[in-house]
């Protein structure tokens, strides 16, 4: 530095002090200039020395910063014309749809920066904090390379945060955009919903529908040579007629696929002797047979449209068409088969919906005419905006579409009233079964309260119409097609998942096999089966309902944006919850719970049993196993929450006082369960008396311990009464036990032939030990008596009530055959008032 310095101000001296020439080169100026050149390098040099020092101190900017930062103009300029764009009047559903288009790949990549740059600055936050704040003015001062790391990560995590808050902080204003859009089409496709038109029966509006009729079938002849034109200008005629060949082999390829593949189903629906088929197959069954029909017509008409885009022989405005032909033919397809699948007509062994043959071709024949006139409607409605029909046409067409679909539904239903009534006056005909009699009773009450809510939706579609409504009659009928074929899939899917989860599963003949396969008991395995077919059952009517009631202007981006904040996380203050990692910790909570009970298991049944541990310290060890593996199982599952368990610790602090006033009761027997696993005072297998009760100790929990009486009745003693009480523990050094017989004798018998007769008792019976020796003692004169006592030690303490009561026979059966005499005092009996004297004595 001194040196770059010196040159620099010497050479700048040399220039103030030498007179400039006013024209030409003077004999100094070459080495000023060259003396200035080299001034500049050196200060270039210092620069990067200084700058790569301070680089190296303060580590390289991480890669994903760096991306984050090349992007963010980018985006917001993107967010700024989504903003600038929506600003606009006059904006319809395709605007709309382009300005989400533009917008939603940058909340995507906001998103994915947000993820990707919070685990860096948390890092970045965690190295700090172990390096440790600065010391204090008046501490000792700290090595140089720990300030100088501290500095470098400190402004690196400045620099990543404010990089961060800015993704943040646009992130938010694509979010609250979204939801503007969102707004803006539900408002627009309300305004189109309730805008009144012509009314159904002003003659204005079909005699100039009429009058459109030829200027769009011109419209039509004009696309048909446009096309014509296009695709020679693409392709030759044989070409042409190749493609064509091509979209027809497509189509018998799928006739025949779907043939091939149904002709076994047909097969199966047959069952034995035309009975009905069991429930789960017959529920598999309808399923297939209606996911072959929805996707045949829809899989060959994409492929068709697939093929004639791939060479390019579809001007832009005939694609529009196609995809309005390709909706149709969905509708039709789709619609039919849910309904086959459901209804079943013709193929009564597997029908799920409980009605007859005749009630299940009526929905069936009825709904399929509606899904014809709404196909229609659909192909025509693209034809319709693709010539840019005038409005009289479209509105004709949609009042056309609603009046079909109502004289549809008032013919059903005059024809289902038919029905019901035949069924009724059958009811009461001779020879019909009661129980198919009331079934069909029960259905047709059912069908009366149906009918109802249809009269009164037609009802209000015709005052739609006559009142000029037109959209929101054709959204009406056609909802209500919809909500026809939906409630026959609603009820498929239940039966299918009833017969899947509950009949097959938990109750049927393969619920030991599951059970036994998962490693759960059978009731463990219902439950679970109870609760999986509650959820599902809940989401395929939430789903259900959406469809039939409608998106209400919604597009499919408006619901996929709001599946991704439902999915991948909604703020709630200063937290993020999110979906998905609830369903991910709960799914690694079951899991690790599993894993931890199955290697506590094998510990107890493979590994423990052969070491030289007693039976007390494995039981010990295999509880302590698993409650280890539990709680480490928990605290991993918060932590893929995102939980802190420092925050948790702060929390479960602050709760302490209140935990020790209500729930020290739980607090002292858990923390007693822990002493008595550690010390083991009392182990699994011990025999002990406690608070009145005894019995063998089963199990040791860490609230209660189980206790198991010699009568068989289990007993939970608290732990902390086994830790603070007072407990006889007969096993807990070994399982001898001692056992007394006190037998009194009268005083003229002889002692030592009495003490010999009691040891003999002892000595002859196989359970007393004889180590130490069995014992006799004189302890007392009673008033007409001597006072014995046999003590001996048996081998298990278990037995110990068994051998005293075969001391006590031999005892006795001794005693007699020595004519020694055991002594009873005798009693007075009252009897009517008269006092009656029953005395008997022993010998002498």
């Amino acid at each position: 530095m001194t040196f770059i310095s010196l040159v620099t101000d010497r050479t700048i001296g040399e220039g103030r002090g030498a007179p400039r020439p006013r024209s030409g080169l003077s004999s100094r100026s070459a080495p000023r200039g060259v003396r200035a050149l080299v001034a500049a390098f050196l200060l270039a040099l210092f620069a990067l020395t200084t700058g790569g020092a301070a680089r190296a101190q303060t580590g390289a900017v991480p890669p994903e910063q760096l991306q984050v930062q090349e992007k963010l103009e980018g985006q917001r300029a993107v967010v700024d014309s989504v903003e600038a764009g929506l600003g606009r009047e006059g904006l319809r559903s395709t605007d709309l749809d382009e300005l989400r288009g533009r917008l939603d790949p940058v909340r995507d990549s906001l998103t994915t920066a947000i993820a990707t740059l919070e685990p860096l600055l948390a890092n970045f936050n965690h190295r700090v904090k172990e390096i440790g704040p600065k010391p204090a003015a008046d501490a000792p001062p700290e090595d140089a390379s720990i300030t100088s790391e501290r500095d470098g990560l400190t402004a690196r995590a400045s620099e990543l945060d404010a990089v961060l808050k800015q993704a943040k902080l646009l992130k938010v204003r694509a979010d609250q955009l979204s939801d503007r859009i969102t707004s803006r089409r539900r408002a627009l496709f309300t305004d189109q919903l309730l805008a009144r038109s012509y009314s159904a029966l002003d003659p204005a509006l079909w005699v100039s529908a009429a009058a459109a009729v030829p200027v769009e079938l011109r419209g039509i002849s004009y696309l048909l040579s446009d096309w014509a034109a296009y695709a020679n200008a693409r392709m030759s005629v044989w070409g042409q007629a190749g493609v064509a060949f091509g979209g027809l082999l497509i189509v018998a390829l799928v006739v025949a696929a779907q043939n091939m593949f149904a002709r076994p189903l047909r097969r199966a629906e047959l069952g034995e002797n035309g009975e009905p088929l069991p429930r789960l197959k017959a529920c598999l069954l309808s399923a297939l047979v209606a996911l072959l029909r929805m996707a045949a017509a829809p899989v060959a008409a994409f492929a068709v449209l697939a093929l004639l885009n791939a060479f390019d022989l579809l001007p832009e405005r005939v694609n529009e068409i196609a995809q309005g032909v390709l909706l149709g033919i969905g509708i039709v397809a789709v619609g039919r088969g849910l309904l086959a699948g459901a209804l079943a007509p013709g193929e009564p062994q597997r029908r799920v919906v409980p009605i007859s043959e005749e009630m299940a071709a009526l929905i069936y024949n009825s709904a399929a005419n509606g899904l014809w006139i709404l196909g229609a409607a659909a192909v025509l409605g693209s034809l319709h905006r693709a010539l840019v029909a005038p409005v009289p046409l479209t509105v004709a067409t949609s009042a056309a579409m609603s009046i079909a679909l109502v004289l549809v539904a008032a013919r059903s239903m005059r024809a289902l009233s038919a029905l019901t009534g035949d069924a009724d006056d059958g009811e009461a005909g001779v020879g019909r079964e009661p129980a198919k009699a009331a079934g069909e009773g029960a259905r047709s009450s059912t069908l009366q309260w149906v009918k109802f809510p249809l009269w009164v939706l037609n009802t209000a579609i015709v005052a739609s119409l006559v009142g000029g409504y037109v959209s929101f009659a054709a959204f009406l009928s056609s909802r209500a097609l919809v909500a026809v074929v939906m409630a026959g899939t609603l009820y498929l899917v239940l039966a299918l998942i009833n017969a899947l989860f509950i009949d097959a599963i938990a109750t049927g003949t393969r619920a030991r096999h599951v059970s036994k396969t998962l490693g759960v008991r059978p009731a463990s395995l219902e439950l679970l089966s109870v609760l999986i077919a509650g959820v599902l059952k809940a989401v395929a009517i939430i789903v259900i309902i959406v469809v039939v009631v409608g998106t209400f202007g919604t597009s499919t981006a408006d619901l996929r944006d709001l599946l991704s904040r439902v999915t991948f996380g909604f703020t709630i203050g200063n937290s993020t919850v999110a979906i998905g990692d609830i369903l991910s910790a709960v799914l690694f909570l079951v899991l690790g719970i599993v894993v931890a009970r199955a290697v506590q298991r094998w510990f107890a049944v493979a590994i423990l049993p052969k070491t030289a541990l007693d039976q007390g310290l494995q039981n010990s060890i295999a509880t302590i196993i698993g409650y280890i593996g539990s709680i480490a199982v928990i605290a991993m599952a918060m932590g893929q929450l995102g939980l802190n368990l420092e925050n948790i610790a702060l929390v479960a602090g602050a709760l302490s006082v209140g935990i020790g006033f209500g729930l020290q009761s739980i607090v002292s027997n858990f923390v007693s369960g822990l002493i008595l696993l550690a010390e083991r005072p009392i182990r699994v297998g011990d025999t002990i008396s406690v608070k009145g009760e005894e019995g063998y100790v089963r199990r040791i929990s860490v609230r209660a311990t189980e206790i198991e009486t010699f009568d068989r009745a289990a007993v939970l003693i608290p732990n902390s009464d086994l830790i603070t009480g007072m407990v006889k523990n007969f096993t807990h050094a070994n399982t001898t036990g001692r056992v007394i017989v006190a037998v009194n004798v009268a005083y003229d018998a002889d002692a030592d032939e009495v003490r010999d007769i009691l040891i003999g008792c002892a000595c002859d019976h196989p359970q007393v030990l004889r180590s130490p020796p069995p014992r006799v003692f004189l302890i007392g004169f009673g008033d007409s008596y001597l006072k014995f006592e046999l003590r001996c030690v048996v081998a298990n303490v278990d037995y110990a009530l068994t051998v005293k009561s075969d001391l006590h026979f031999a005892v006795l059966d001794r005693m007699k055959a020595a004519k020694i005499g055991i002594p009873y005092t005798p009693w007075s009996i009252y009897r009517g008032g008269r006092i009656g004297e029953a005395e008997a004595g022993g010998d002498g």
